[in-house]
């Protein structure tokens, strides 16, 4: 004979026992798809680089080509200031630019460059020497000062310029030629994103992402087509020649200038 004492004690067990099924049934579902997202990342095309070249500059940020595509100019976050380069890192000229916290940078019309400023965000358009032509201020939530703009690039198919901002949120910022804003596109595939160049013969463009060490193919409203891994620590410029397939990274933190090919 069971007491009553006893009876609790295995309806208590067996209630146990019925809510295992229902457990495991919400359980799986979610170490299914953690098991597909860990088997997709660590699927990813890894890029070899083809080069690499110490750059005399401390703190790279952005990246993108000149009058032709063995001329580069980048910026550092250090020194805040605009150089010219080679394509194999040689330092070719110094502008007269002095800014705050320069990130993005891009060439227009063979004779504008057009700098983001992180923390000001503002977008401040120079002449080839660096001489301060206008500048525009860019409307975007202030998370966080050191989470703003990262990324400019300029699209000669439509005149339209695409301004990254890094995180929190992190947006795609559409604007015209003159800087009034068309779109923002909300960015989902990643942490950060922190480079951006428009492929202007595709009509895609070309996203580096630094916290995942990323390069991201996406469609001209920020989608993801394709993501490749690169061994690269904290990349954060990116300039990309489709008809070559050339591809170059500049690092932040290694002073380095990287080259791989893309076959797009």
């Amino acid at each position: 004979m069971i007491n009553s004492k006893a009876k609790s004690h295995l309806n208590k067990n067996n209630c146990g026992f019925a809510l295992l099924p229902l457990f495991l049934a919400l359980l799986l579902p979610v170490l299914f798809i953690s098991a597909c997202s860990e088997r997709q990342d660590n699927n990813l095309e890894q890029l070899t680089p083809l080069e690499v070249y110490r750059i005399n500059i401390p703190e790279t940020s952005d990246l993108c080509f000149g009058s032709n595509n063995s001329i580069l100019y980048t910026v550092s976050d250090n020194t805040a200031k605009v150089y010219k380069i080679s394509g194999a890192g040689k330092i070719l000229a110094e502008l007269q630019y002095k800014g705050t916290d320069p990130e993005g940078i891009c060439y227009v019309d063979n004779q504008f460059l057009y700098l983001a400023e992180e923390r000001q965000r503002i977008i401040f358009k120079l002449d080839l020497q660096g001489n301060q032509l206008e500048q525009t201020s860019i409307a975007v939530e202030k998370n966080d000062d050191n989470q703003g703009l990262e990324g400019i690039s300029y699209a000669t198919f439509n005149k339209h310029f695409y301004i990254l901002n890094e995180k929190n949120p992190g947006l795609l910022i559409e604007t015209d030629e003159n800087m009034n804003v068309l779109k923002n596109h909300s960015l989902t595939f990643s942490s950060d994103y922190s480079g951006i160049c428009v492929d202007n013969i595709n009509h895609q463009l070309w996203i580096v992402c630094d916290e995942a060490a990323t390069v991201n193919q996406c469609n001209m409203q920020g989608e993801l087509i394709k993501s490749y891994h690169i061994p690269v620590s904290n990349p954060e410029g990116i300039a990309y020649d489709p008809l070559s397939g050339k591809l170059y990274i500049v690092s932040d933190a290694e002073a380095r200038l990287y080259s791989f090919e893309i076959k797009n």
